[in-house]
């Protein structure tokens, strides 16, 4: 006697293995889209923090103190300014004595996500009369 099919329990293992490997490659799509936008954040911060820098750097004097400014990306690559809750925190530090001490820290936000900002980058130097 010959049979033409598939049992219902060859049919149920076809899709239980089916529905695992679909599952495994949803996450690993899920964990590669979180992971490059941790990546692009990055990039971001280094050229916030680099900007910053090099802005203090060519400053005919600092003043010390804690400042700090919200900022956004654009699409073109431009650094806008924005307020509060905006994607970037940019804070520095810069101390009184003398050569000052300069810290600076780039803060980001999981974008659509109400939660508070993490740190991205920092970046610590001296400046004398001459950066």
């Amino acid at each position: 006697m010959t049979r033409n099919g598939f049992t219902l329990i060859e049919a149920l293992i076809t899709t239980v293995i089916l529905v695992t490997g679909l599952t495994a490659l949803a996450g690993a799509f899920s964990y590669s889209s979180l992971h490059t936008l941790r990546i692009q954040q990055q990039t971001a911060a280094l050229a916030l923090l680099s900007s910053k820098l090099e802005e203090l750097k060519v400053a005919p004097q600092l003043t010390p103190g804690r400042h700090s400014e919200y900022l956004q990306i654009a699409a073109d690559g431009a650094i806008v300014a924005g307020g509060p809750g905006s994607g970037y925190k940019r804070t520095w530090e810069i101390t009184a004595e003398m050569p000052s001490r300069i810290t600076v820290i780039i803060l980001g936000k999981a974008r659509g996500r109400g939660q508070p900002y993490f740190e991205l980058a920092r970046a610590t130097t001296k400046a004398g009369s001459r950066f």
